[in-house]
């Protein structure tokens, strides 16, 4: 596939970013289709924070951070494309994607640095996709235009992975299903000249409504399939005909003046994808009925390939315990000693995880396919899973009750009801003002649907933890310590 780059712009602008939006793409949302996702009380917000970053790249600030210099066409185009062939350059992909979690506070699980992982991954793989042979194309290739095409149009990517939640009885996890497949799950239904036709539902597509192209492929859970018809890996754009997203209840339309600094401008929306006869040509193309190059490409915990997840999760961990610690600090319970640990257990888990960032770029190496790689990140996803819903929990017992009442702008604003607040609903040494935001603040990240949707995001967002424990263990090598057991044991222990 020729890849035309003539009209390419570099890296994105945040009002090309809008414009770029206005497609025909089609999304619902309560029953309605949506005719323009820029204005839509239930987009917009997150929609113009995005604009507001991407305009980030182009700033004097922060250009030569978060772009470089294309030797191909001279754009200059987003790092987070970049692909790393040597360590100086890994550094700079991580400071790239520390600039796009801490202006996001680490809340954005789907921001447009996330999902390049998932095509370096499969750039990375290219000569194994190339040995699976097609007519049509060649699925290596494919990848390395499709790379080169987002890197020259910094495209905004989501991903759909996994099956409709229907009826999974009959497809025990990490195995081959027993049974046909239903026709539920997307698969072929026809090849013609210019590609294949598909149909089928997918789910669950993360910022579908607001981005640029949907990269569509099989999760571990779903990679074994009895049918060849149901394996695929593809990317089209997300105005496709044929491809409708139905829209979750947002978490960003409040009413009143609480006040949900997150929430109101970080809802992702989660959608899902109905394929409805939609073409996907040669040149999109990845991977069809074979899934072998997909198997051997999660073994490395996709999801965590690169800095992007890792520097969120870390931002994110250190908001979670700065609100926490605030506000014990502002309700005077700080030096309270059960409340001191949990503090220090939150810590704990923040420090934690930058010790696992510092060993996995220690540890960095020369992938085969010529990019540098982080090493391993085996149990990562599993530990941020357990981790997160915990910090969560203690964020809550530190806070107490007043996660659940506190008072909007509007009641700060009455003259009548002032003095009370004033007298009953301050804290230690701080204004009502000041005690009631920070508590609204860890009511959006504890308590709200916002933060409940990102903590049910964050469980899965690596993939199933019990399936991850079962790779884990299948894949992790014990045979030098059970030799040594077994040696051990081979003879009578030592005894009195």
């Amino acid at each position: 596939m020729a890849v035309d780059l003539s009209t390419a712009l570099g890296a994105m602008t945040g009002q090309r970013y809008i414009e770029s939006l206005r497609d025909g793409r089609e999304v619902w949302l309560d029953g309605e289709k949506v005719q323009d996702v820029t204005v839509h009380p239930a987009f917009s917000g997150m929609i113009h924070e995005l604009a507001r970053i991407y305009d980030l790249q182009h700033s004097q600030q922060f250009q030569d951070e978060m772009t470089f210099v294309s030797q191909e066409t001279g754009n200059r185009c987003s790092v987070s494309w970049l692909l790393a062939r040597t360590e100086e350059d890994l550094k700079k992909k991580k400071r790239n994607s520390e600039i796009w979690t801490g202006e996001s506070w680490g809340q954005l699980g789907r921001s447009p640095d996330i999902l390049a992982p998932f095509i370096t991954a499969l750039y990375k793989a290219r000569a194994n996709l190339s040995d699976v042979k097609n007519p049509h194309c060649d699925f290596g290739e494919n990848v390395v235009n499709y790379q080169r095409y987002c890197a020259e149009n910094d495209l905004f990517l989501t991903h759909a992975l996994g099956d409709p939640q229907v009826d999974r009885s009959q497809q025990p996890q990490n195995e081959q299903r027993a049974i046909l497949e239903e026709e539920l799950a997307l698969h072929v239904v026809e090849e013609t000249k210019d590609g294949v036709i598909i149909t089928g539902g997918k789910q669950l597509a993360t910022a579908a409504p607001i981005s640029h192209e949907t990269y569509v492929s099989l999760s571990a859970t779903f990679v074994q399939r009895s049918d060849p018809r149901f394996v695929l890996s593809f990317a089209i754009p997300t105005n496709s005909p044929g491809l409708k997203m139905v829209c979750r209840e947002p978490v960003s339309q409040w009413t009143g003046s609480y006040g949900h600094p997150l929430g109101m401008i970080y809802d992702e929306q989660d959608c899902m994808l109905f394929f409805d006869r939609v073409l996907v040509p040669w040149g999109r193309l990845f991977m069809l009925y074979e899934s072998g190059p997909l198997v051997q490409s999660f073994a490395s915990g996709l999801n965590f390939m690169e800095w992007a997840n890792l520097c969120r999760i870390h931002q994110r961990m250190r908001v979670m315990t700065a609100v926490a610690t605030m506000i014990a600090e502002s309700i005077g319970v700080i030096e309270y000693r059960e409340v001191s640990a949990k503090l220090g257990e939150m810590i704990t888990y923040t420090e934690m995880w930058q010790h696992a960032m510092d060993g996995v770029e220690h540890k960095a190496y020369m992938h085969e396919g010529g990019i540098m790689t982080l090493g391993s990140m085996s149990g990562l996803n599993i530990f941020f899973a357990q981790t997160s819903a915990r910090m969560v929990q203690l964020l809550r017992e530190i806070a107490g009750s007043g996660l659940i009442m506190q008072p909007s702008e509007n009641d700060l604003a009455n003259p009548e009801l002032r003095p009370y607040l004033e007298r009953y609903m301050r804290g230690k040494d701080v204004s009502v003002e000041h005690k009631s935001r920070l508590f609204r603040l860890a009511h959006d990240l504890a308590v709200s649907s916002f933060g409940m949707r990102q903590e049910i995001y964050e469980y899965w967002h690596g993939g199933d933890p019990n399936r991850n424990r079962i790779n884990l263990l299948r894949s992790y090598d014990q045979s030098e310590i059970v030799g040594r057991i077994e040696e051990l044991i081979s003879k009578p222990l030592r005894h009195a």
